[in-house]
């Protein structure tokens, strides 16, 4: 019997989130593209949208079991990752699979029992609606496949991930691996705006196709920090150190809640363009517990609890990136098959058995006092006459970033030392 000889599929997920002053002004939506942006159908636009609550429900509990899988494998580091660009690259997957490899994908993604047709409808829903070019920030998803020239790919299979995915699939010379690198990495890093460059350092041979997701979001806060009232202060490291911080300052209206089962405080910090920041400050040595019961009701249930208050906020100013092996982490979440040579991805490539051999996920976060004020607004509060509530984020912290327009996790991440 002869030993099936293997392609190799690269899956590479590049995340970046700035909050920065002097938004450039949003570019008109590329010609080759303004097909994904015409008006649709009201009634495929309702089903779409009904798909789409669907979708984004599967993917916070998978943002969840995410988050818990890879902080249990980085210890006390720094975390911060887009689980959207992850469950979405996974699921184009999902396109080219058949049979136990389709079930367990999907089991893994949180998928069970959704039909086919409401999946791809979600997906592309979210993704149209992250990509609108009116939205009063920058925010881009996109995914690519780069594909070894002499790959045959099944039609099918590339017109769904361009309808449903706005995926563009892109020619590459994989039999020279330094070159592509090359152009891998500088298609990553003109996407992310420079903040992602050498997302991949080597090819493992035999590659032939390489599905590539990333989202960028640049942001503004909608109330922002003054420059003057940063002070370097004590964070206290979860090992009892503290490492001096500059420390942020603002005065304010903000939502907050407190969870007495998990024992947290929690800060919704908004940014222009309908897209909203959950600051999640556990109580000292709390922090394992609010990790442990982090799911989709929790986040729900803070959500719906918020309320205004006046509060005096203060929070470190910071540049952090992370770097993640998906292999290990949704392995641990039972995505085996795609990995180990056995999958049926027959439906990407009929030609040969198709593993995948990386799965990289790289995502960075900076945040600083810079922002706008809303335009035409005078930068008067009305506030309550109470002494102001003090949250002072100078010990390790959750980061949830959620889109409202979808209700979408964008990003997740925890803060365990800013410097």
């Amino acid at each position: 019997m002869t030993m099936k000889s293997t392609l190799i599929l690269a899956l590479l997920f590049a995340g970046c989130f700035l909050v920065t002053n002097g938004l450039q002004q949003q570019k008109p939506p590329d010609k080759n593209h303004q097909g994904t942006h015409q008006a649709r159908h009201p009634l495929q636009e309702s089903e779409e949208r009904q798909a789409g609550k669907e979708i984004v429900d599967r993917n916070t509990e998978f943002a969840c079991k995410m988050y818990q899988e890879i902080t249990q494998k980085s210890k006390d580091e720094n975390l911060f990752f887009s689980p959207l660009s992850a469950s979405t690259g996974f699921s184009m997957l999902t396109l080219g699979a058949k049979d136990y490899t389709l079930s367990q994908l999907s089991e893994s993604l949180n998928l069970r029992n959704v039909p086919v047709k409401s999946i791809y409808e979600g997906f592309h829903y979210i993704i149209h609606s992250l990509n609108q070019p009116d939205r009063d920030l920058k925010l881009h998803m996109g995914n690519t496949i780069f594909i070894e020239d002499q790959l045959r790919v099944q039609k099918r299979f590339l017109n769904d991930v361009k309808n449903i995915y706005e995926a563009e699939a892109i020619p590459v010379d994989l039999k020279d691996p330094q070159k592509a690198i090359t152009q891998i990495n500088d298609y990553v890093s003109q996407k992310t705006h420079g903040k992602i460059n050498h997302l991949i350092k080597n090819l493992d041979q035999g590659t032939m196709l390489l599905l590539i997701g990333h989202i960028y979001f640049q942001g503004e806060w909608e109330k922002k920090f003054n420059p003057k009232d940063t002070k370097e202060d004590d964070f206290f490291l979860i090992n009892g150190k503290s490492v001096k911080v500059p420390m942020m300052y603002r005065g304010g209206k903000y939502k907050t809640a407190y969870d007495d089962q998990l024992s947290c405080t929690i800060l919704e910090i908004p940014f222009k363009g309908n897209v909203t920041g959950l600051f999640i400050l556990p109580d000292k040595g709390k922090l394992k517990k609010v990790e442990e019961g982090l799911n989709k009701n929790k986040l729900t249930q803070w959500r719906q609890s918020l309320k205004g208050s006046s509060v005096d906020v203060c929070l470190p100013k910071f540049s952090i990136s992370g770097t993640y092996d998906m292999k290990k982490c949704l392995s641990g979440l039972g995505v085996t098959r795609i990995f180990d040579g056995s999958a049926d991805l027959t439906k990407i490539s009929p030609q040969k058995t198709l593993k995948v051999s990386q799965a990289i996920h790289k995502a960075v976060l900076k945040m600083n006092e810079k922002g706008a004020e809303a335009a035409g607004g005078t930068g008067i509060e009305t506030l309550p006459m109470t002494v102001p509530q003090i949250i002072k984020f100078n010990r390790p912290f959750v980061i949830v970033i959620i889109d409202d327009k979808t209700q979408t996790v964008l990003f997740m991440g925890k803060i365990m030392n800013p410097k």
